[in-house]
């Protein structure tokens, strides 16, 4: 019995050790190089360019905007101007996200796992359920940490497919605009007005500055429209991941401490009072 109670701890031991080993050594090489980790990097790297180029083709529209003669297009200048906060608070966000998956993952199986199989070892030989409790949940949070976010990320990408195309169009309409107002401001010698200039690359009739500024407050209009897509794949969506991170943080090192409860005095019965009043 004695040496049966032996083998089954060396088996423990020894597979805490060969776990806490490939974690360290296999795990930390190998699952930052897969598909799954490398494409949620990739989604993530693709929408900071999509918001530099959205950011960019604001700025150059409001540019062109605000050089067209008497400032009656300012204020749309200014709009397209503002959106660039939005702008730094996504990059900020995907920033956030892609440091989670760079060093998440390796944090998680480098430091966490082994140190999870480090504490079951602990518990082996002080013989203390709390530090097996305790293992337990640190080896939950590594694999939080590790896969969370990159499912996230996934499911974004799956998820909002179409949005993207719609964002992606406004941002290759907004270019174009900048750049068709740059052309028909510039001087190439013929006599009319920049209203025709424009009536002819916008192919529509753009006869006075009414016109134009109906033009532009479409594209402001697609502008939002985009930018609300923006924030809810690339800040609501990784919010919630980290929310859902914080939850299983609560979850799992919640310090719960027993309250003691009120004294209860005993239950006596009816009869028996009446029996002693009685008496």
């Amino acid at each position: 019995m004695l040496s049966t109670k032996k083998a089954t701890l060396a088996i423990r031991i020894l597979s805490l050790l060969l776990v806490a080993a490939l974690s360290f050594f296999v795990a930390t090489a190998v699952i930052p190089k897969t598909g799954f980790v490398k494409s949620s990097l990739e989604s993530v790297e693709e929408s900071s360019a999509t918001v530099m180029k959205f950011s960019a083709a604001t700025l150059s529209t409001s540019l062109a905007i605000s050089a067209l003669p008497d400032d009656f297009a300012s204020p749309l200048a200014e709009s397209l101007s503002d959106m660039n906060i939005y702008f730094i608070a996504i990059l900020v966000i995907l920033l956030l996200e892609k440091l989670l998956i760079q060093y998440g993952v390796k944090l998680a199986f480098a430091v966490l796992i082994p140190l999870s199989c480090g504490m079951g070892l602990i518990c082996m030989w002080r013989k203390k359920n709390l530090w097996k409790g305790f293992a337990i949940r640190l080896c939950v949070l590594a694999l939080a940490v590790a896969f969370v976010v990159p499912c996230s990320t996934h499911i974004t990408k799956y998820v909002a497919a179409d949005l993207t195309a719609y964002v992606d169009q406004t941002i290759a309409e907004t270019e174009d605009g900048a750049d068709k107002l740059n052309e028909a401001m510039e001087d190439d010698g013929e006599t009319r007005t920049i209203f025709e200039r424009l009536s002819d690359l916008f192919h529509s009739a753009i006869r006075d500055i009414n016109d134009l500024m109906l033009h532009f407050q479409n594209t402001i209009r697609r502008c939002m429209n985009s930018i609300a897509i923006l924030v809810l794949t690339d800040i609501v969506m990784p919010l919630l991941t980290f929310f859902l991170l914080r939850w299983i943080l609560k979850e799992l090192f919640q310090i719960v401490l027993p309250m003691p409860g009120r004294r209860q005095l005993p239950k006596t019965d009816p009869e028996d009072e009446l029996v002693t009043a009685g008496e």
